[in-house]
C-alpha cells in the first residue's frame, strides 16, 4: 500500500511545486539559448579572424612569393584565447612549412581537421583552405580545444546558477506554502467550527483588503445571514407551534363534545365552529406556503407589464364596501397611466393586505386612504402605492420587527390574524425588485409599496 503522506495534499503545496517545476523547466531553454548564442558568437569571431589571417598571408604571398610566405608563417605564434596557425602545402599534398602540423584537407573552403600536438595528441580545429595561383594550398586553422573549454566553463557556470536559482525557487515555494497555509488556516478553522455547530465563530479579516481578506469578509457575511436565518427559523417554528396550538386545542375540544351533544342545533353549531377552526389552520398554512412560493422566485417567471392604475382602481372599488361595513371612511386617488412589470394577483394581494391591516388595527371612524403615483424623487421614476390611516400607528422601534413572520404587537393580540400579512407584502415587494416602507403618518401609519419602473424591474438583478 502506498504511503499517502508523501503526496502533497495541500493545494498551496501543489501550487508551489508546480510553480517550481515550471520555473525549472523554463531554465533549460534559457540556458541552452545562452550557451548556443555564446558558442555561435565565438565561432563567428574565429571564422572572421581566420579569414583576416588568410587574406594577410595571401597578400604576403603575392608580394614576397612562397619564400616570404613561409618566413611569415614561421613567425606566427598561437597566442590568445583561441590559438591560430597556418601551413602551406604543395599540390601533391606535401607540407612545405608553417607553424601547425596537420595533413592537407581533401577539399578547399571551411573544413574540420585534426592538429597533431606532441604533448596532448590530436586536437580538433577549424580550418580555411584556399588554393594559391601556383597551385599550392594555404591552410589557416584555429584550435577548437579552447572553444570547447569555454563551452564547458559556460555549462558549469549555468549549472551552478541553475542550482542556486532552484534552491531559491524551492525556498520561495516553501515560503509561499507557509504563507498560503497561514492565511487559509483561520478560514478553515471557522468553517470547521461552524460545522460543529458554533455559528457564532467568524473568520479574522485583516486590514490589507487582499483576496483572502475579501473571502473572509464574504464568509462572515454568509455566516451572519445563516445565523439570522437559523434564528428566524427557530422563531418561526416556535410561533407556528404557538399559533397552531390554540385553534387545534379548540378543535379537539369541540370534536370531543360533538358525540355527546343531542341537540341538533347545538350539534350543527359545533360542526360549524370545528369547520371554522379547520379553515383557520388551513388559512395559516396557505399564507406560509404563499410566502415560500414568493421567496423562491418561481412566480417571477410569469411576470409581465400590467396596467397598475386599472388594477388599483378595481381593487379600491371592491374594498369600499368592506371599509363601510367596518365603519372606516375610505378614499383613494390613483394616478393614471401607471404600469409595472409584475404579477397582477400578487400585487393585488399585497395592496389588499395593507388595506385590511389598516381596517383591522384601527378603531371605527379612523380614515383609511389609498394613494398611488410616481415618486417625488427627481429622475427615479419609481411607483409608490401608499395606504395611510390616522389610527395609533406602529412605534418606530417595532417597525422592523413587525415585518417578521408571526410577529404581532401587544395591541393586536386580540384581533384576527397570524402576523403574516406584512411578511407577505414585503416578500411580494422584493419579488418585484421593490421594497416596503413603514412611516409615521402623524397620526397613524403610512405603509408604502415602492416599485421600480417596468424597464428597471425587467433588468436582471446582481
Amino acid at each position: 500500500m502506498s504511503d499517502t503522506r508523501l503526496l502533497p495534499r495541500s493545494a498551496a503545496r501543489r501550487i508551489a511545486l508546480v510553480g517550481l517545476l515550471i520555473y525549472a523547466l523554463a531554465l533549460l531553454p534559457l540556458g541552452a539559448a545562452i550557451y548556443y548564442a555564446t558558442h555561435a558568437a565565438l565561432r563567428r569571431q574565429i571564422e572572421a579572424n581566420l579569414v583576416q589571417l588568410s587574406d594577410t598571408l595571401q597578400t604576403d604571398y603575392r608580394n614576397d612569393g612562397a619564400r616570404g610566405l613561409l618566413q611569415m608563417m614561421a613567425r606566427l605564434h598561437g597566442s590568445g584565447p583561441i590559438p591560430q596557425g597556418a601551413a602551406l602545402f604543395a599540390p601533391d599534398g606535401r607540407r612545405l612549412g608553417g607553424n601547425i602540423d596537420t595533413t592537407l584537407p581533401a577539399a578547399s573552403g571551411w573544413q574540420r581537421i585534426l592538429l597533431r600536438d606532441p604533448r596532448e595528441g590530436p586536437d580538433p580545429a577549424l580550418a580555411l583552405v584556399r588554393v594559391l595561383p601556383d597551385g599550392n594550398r594555404l591552410v589557416v586553422a584555429a584550435d577548437l580545444e579552447a572553444l570547447e573549454a569555454i563551452g564547458r566553463t559556460l555549462l558549469g557556470m549555468f549549472a551552478l546558477a541553475a542550482l542556486a536559482l532552484l534552491v531559491l525557487g524551492a525556498l520561495a515555494a516553501w515560503a509561499l506554502t507557509r504563507y498560503l497555509g497561514h492565511r487559509l488556516a483561520p478560514i478553515q478553522a471557522t468553517a470547521d467550527a461552524v460545522m460543529r455547530g458554533q455559528l457564532e465563530q467568524r473568520a479574522r479579516v485583516g486590514a490589507g483588503g487582499d483576496e483572502f481578506d475579501r473571502v473572509a469578509a464574504s464568509l462572515n457575511a454568509m455566516l451572519d445571514r445563516i445565523a439570522a436565518l437559523v434564528d428566524h427559523l427557530r422563531q418561526v417554528s416556535a410561533d407556528l407551534a404557538h399559533d397552531l396550538r390554540t385553534p387545534l386545542m379548540r378543535l379537539r375540544n369541540q370534536l370531543e363534545t360533538l358525540p355527546q351533544e343531542a341537540d341538533p342545533e347545538r350539534r350543527q353549531a359545533l360542526l360549524a365552529a370545528a369547520q371554522a377552526r379547520t379553515d383557520e389552520v388551513l388559512g395559516l398554512f396557505d399564507a406560509i406556503l404563499r410566502i415560500a412560493e414568493v421567496d423562491a422566485g418561481e412566480l417571477a417567471r410569469g411576470f409581465g407589464v400590467l396596467d397598475l392604475s386599472a388594477l388599483l382602481n378595481d381593487l379600491a372599488e371592491s374594498l369600499q364596501p368592506l371599509a363601510e361595513d367596518t365603519g372606516h371612511p375610505f378614499s383613494y386617488a390613483i394616478a393614471p397611466g401607471l404600469t409595472v412589470h409584475g404579477d397582477r394577483q400578487l400585487l393585488a394581494q399585497a395592496v389588499l393586505n395593507l388595506v385590511e391591516n389598516a381596517l383591522r388595527h384601527t378603531s371605527p371612524g379612523c380614515r383609511v386612504e389609498l394613494r398611488a403615483g410616481i415618486a417625488a424623487d427627481a429622475g427615479s421614476g419609481a411607483i409608490v402605492i401608499c395606504v395611510r390611516d390616522d389610527g395609533p400607528g406602529i412605534p418606530a422601534v417595532d417597525r422592523e420587527r413587525v415585518r417578521q413572520r408571526f410577529v404581532r404587537l401587544e395591541a393586536s393580540r386580540h384581533t384576527p390574524g397570524h402576523g403574516l400579512g406584512l411578511s407577505l407584502v414585503e416578500a411580494i415587494a422584493q419579488a418585484h425588485a421593490g421594497r416596503l416602507q413603514l412611516e409615521d403618518a402623524a397620526p397613524g401609519l403610512r405603509a408604502c409599496l415602492v416599485l421600480p419602473p417596468p424597464h428597471d424591474a425587467m433588468e436582471p438583478r446582481p
